[in-house]
């Protein structure tokens, strides 16, 4: 007679050893695997606001980060709104209402960016400082400055040089 398991002996505590062995191994996983994603250590502070397919915004408060997507142009870099963009900015988030859909107007190009506003009803926006709702421009028309700031000559807005970066200002390490 074939004997597959003597629970009261030595095969029995094997047993249970192994069952133990096998809870306490699944209990881990599980637990390992529901945590929250630990935050990656090189994701900027701050919330993101607008992505174009090269670059992210990252905005916190004044500072503002740009992080390259397309490694085939390195478009990262830090700085700090200045007072003017600061406005632009925050009194056109205080102006506009939150419930609007602000749908782009017929463009010859298709937008490529998105304007993440929290608390709005219908964010992201389709929008890139080419074709975006006129009443969104002047959020765009901040990042797209900074991101020439950062890259070449401040851009020259209806004949006034915009700089939307403190110059001397870098962001902390």
């Amino acid at each position: 007679m074939l004997r597959w398991l003597d629970v009261n002996g030595l095969e029995g505590r094997n047993v249970r050893l192994m069952y133990k062995t096998i809870t306490i191994s699944t209990l881990a996983i599980i637990v390992v695997g529901c945590r929250p994603e630990a935050p990656d250590e090189d994701e900027p502070p701050g919330t993101l606001e607008y992505e174009i397919p090269e670059a992210r915004f990252y905005r916190l408060d004044r500072r503002l980060d740009i992080i390259g997507v397309d490694p085939s142009v390195d478009r990262s870099g830090c700085g700090f709104l200045t007072d003017r963009a600061y406005e632009d900015l925050t009194g056109t988030l205080e102006e506009i209402d939150p419930n609007a859909e602000y749908l782009p107007p017929d463009c010859e190009f298709a937008t490529n960016g998105l304007l993440y506003i929290e608390g709005f009803t219908h964010s992201p926006f389709d929008c890139n400082w080419y074709c975006c709702h006129e009443d969104l421009v002047p959020i765009v028309l901040v990042y797209w400055a900074a991101l020439s700031t950062l890259y070449g000559p401040d851009p020259n807005i209806n004949g006034e040089i915009y700089v939307a970066l403190e110059p001397d200002m870098p962001c902390p390490d």
